[in-house]
């Protein structure tokens, strides 16, 4: 059974409406830790629907969550947005088939039938990016989009249950939650305590639009920017 958490409540003239945000059946994520911010993943893939995306996660200074980066470019879908994207469950199918990514991140079960609340992000699915900090807007379609935040409920440490890295991956959808681009979050630098760096992993992949499995929407679109030189030297390779 799924528990409820009181967002807001709305004072109506002829009664009261009461905003919920839904916790998962495993309770609320928690904020995650010991994010070291000198390991960093990332995702990069296109498809016949989007030119380029490239998304990197990497640690913050106080290890307090996952510093993310992201750029979308020439997004060539049939509805004119903004579209959602999400971390899923498992890697890019053979052919770049989105379909075998899975659901959502979701080890607290959640579940998508109530949209996320974006001022309640811990009650959201981990892997809900989008409903957290805002889809990807109309920019995405007329040229380069690019957003950065900390997501606090990600994490970089392979024995959390919100772990990102290895088997995961990211999709992102059209309006009507088409998939229509998906590609593999892997290991890109993890720097060694004596300086030097871990070999990095080859990013993937290249993917179709397949039939989705059902997502929940987000309530608000927009994040706010950080680190803005990181963001435009994604953006400048996208171009």
């Amino acid at each position: 059974m799924h528990f409820f958490k009181s967002a807001a409540t709305v004072a109506l003239l002829t009664g009261a409406y009461v905003v919920s945000a839904e916790t998962g059946e495993k309770g609320d994520a928690p904020i995650t830790e010991n994010n070291s911010d000198r390991v960093v993943y990332e995702a990069v893939f296109s498809s016949s629907n989007i030119k380029s995306a490239r998304f990197n996660f990497t640690g913050t200074e106080d290890g307090v969550g996952v510093l993310i980066h992201a750029c979308f470019t020439g997004v060539n879908a049939s509805q004119p947005g903004p579209y959602p994207y999400h971390v899923h469950d498992f890697l890019v199918g053979p052919n770049g088939n989105c379909t075998a990514t899975g659901a959502h991140l979701d080890p607290y079960l959640r579940g998508e039938v109530t949209a996320c609340d974006a001022d309640a992000p811990e009650t959201c699915q981990v892997g809900d990016l989008s409903g957290k900090h805002g889809k990807a807007s109309l920019e995405a379609a007329k040229g380069t989009w690019c957003t950065s935040y900390v997501d606090k409920y990600l994490s970089l440490n392979s024995d959390d249950e919100a772990f990102i890295g290895n088997e995961r991956s990211i999709v992102f959808h059209n309006v009507n939650k088409t998939r229509i681009g998906c590609g593999n979050i892997v290991l890109a630098k993890e720097q060694m305590s004596g300086g030097g760096s871990y070999p990095s992993a080859n990013a993937t992949a290249t993917s179709t639009g397949e039939p989705p499995i059902a997502t929940g929407g987000a309530t608000r679109v927009g994040a706010s920017g950080l680190a803005l030189g990181a963001i435009l030297a994604i953006g400048a390779m996208l171009l």
